[in-house]
């Protein structure tokens, strides 16, 4: 028997290498592995555009419920029920947004009148600053304020959703105050119908 012969037997017999061979032409497992490689970003882009997409809709809502919540002031109609203040608005309000969110703790309405005849947004209620030592802590939510007013006044109505997110800032880059929150906000102003003297 030749060296040739002696060494073919050995290679045939060594389970090592035929293993190795075996492996080495064996494809099953790797979609999964490619999956498994893929699936945390795939995740992370999926949940980052579901948490966008809640942002605008509870926003698109918000400037809905605030208009709708705000005709009613401009017409009189909600200041005639002699139980105008700010908590009555703001449950408006929520009620027109369908409850959605967590409105009535993270929900604030700012409504007031001006006096000069101009409309002025310097005359809401500021927006409490951040503390920049600490980004972590979500800095408390004011409460509301209203103001009643008559015909032909002019009515500026402000509301301020703090939206919390689920996911991390450098995820979405979506907060925009500290705690990982997003401000929402809507704006309207009007003047008053010159609707009847209220109780």
């Amino acid at each position: 028997m030749s060296v040739k012969t002696l060494i073919k037997i050995k290679l045939r017999k060594n389970p090592v290498s035929a293993c190795l061979k075996r492996y080495s032409k064996n494809a099953d497992g790797s979609t999964a592995m490619e999956f498994a490689i893929l699936a945390i970003p795939f995740s992370g882009l999926l949940f980052a555009i579901l948490e966008t997409a809640i942002v605008f809709f509870i926003s698109s809502t918000m400037t809905n419920a605030v208009s709708n919540a705000s005709r009613q002031i401009r017409t009189g109609q909600f200041q005639a029920v002699c139980a105008d203040n700010e908590q009555t608005f703001k449950n408006l309000v929520c009620s027109n947004m369908g409850q959605l969110g967590n409105c009535q703790q993270r929900l604030r309405v700012d409504v007031v009148k001006l006096t000069n005849g101009n409309f002025d947004l310097s005359a809401l209620p500021t927006t409490p600053p951040e503390n920049t030592a600490d980004p972590n802590q979500e800095t408390p939510i004011p409460g509301s304020t209203y103001t009643s007013s008559a015909g032909e006044e002019i009515v500026i109505v402000r509301a301020q959703y703090f939206h919390k997110l689920v996911l991390p800032g450098w995820m979405t880059m979506l907060p925009n105050r500290n705690g990982n929150v997003r401000l929402l906000q809507s704006t309207t102003a009007f003047k008053n119908e010159p609707f009847p003297g209220t109780c």
